[in-house]
């Protein structure tokens, strides 16, 4: 398949992307994986953590009892992803991380296994740019 969208690089304002080819209105252009993904608060044990399926009688993880899954396929399907993340969920229990620090960790988890994903195919992590050093004094304290 052709792609329709390339990546492109704008001197003082960062990277981006465009489409390649003339395009339609609502004319689906990419799609891929997302790196790394975390139901929300108020989707837990509604959601599975792995197809994000919303269904009734969803299993819960037996280890950290958080997180739940729509039958043991699923559960086997996200254990690389989820089994660094189900030790921290045990061991700070009965306090729950909220939704933004799941994600950083699931993020940290997924960088330090080095495990690639196809939605890195346009960009990866790896080539978002540091901004630290456009950050006054002051915002650094």
């Amino acid at each position: 398949m052709t792609p329709k969208i390339e990546k492109f690089c704008s001197p003082g304002k960062g990277n981006g992307l465009r489409a390649v080819c003339r395009v339609s209105a609502g004319e689906l252009l990419y799609t891929a994986v997302p790196f790394a993904y975390t139901v929300s608060k108020e989707g837990r044990g509604h959601v599975c953590e792995f197809c994000l399926a919303k269904k009734q009688g969803l299993l819960r993880c037996s280890r950290c009892k958080f997180v739940s899954y729509c039958d043991t396929s699923c559960q086997k399907q996200a254990w690389q992803d989820h089994k660094r993340e189900c030790l921290c969920l045990k061991s700070v229990s009965p306090s729950v991380p909220t939704d933004s620090v799941r994600l950083v960790g699931r993020i940290i988890f997924k960088v330090l296994r080095q495990s690639s994903c196809l939605s890195e195919e346009l960009y990866s992590l790896r080539d978002l740019e540091s901004n630290i050093s456009r950050i006054s004094e002051e915002m650094k304290e």
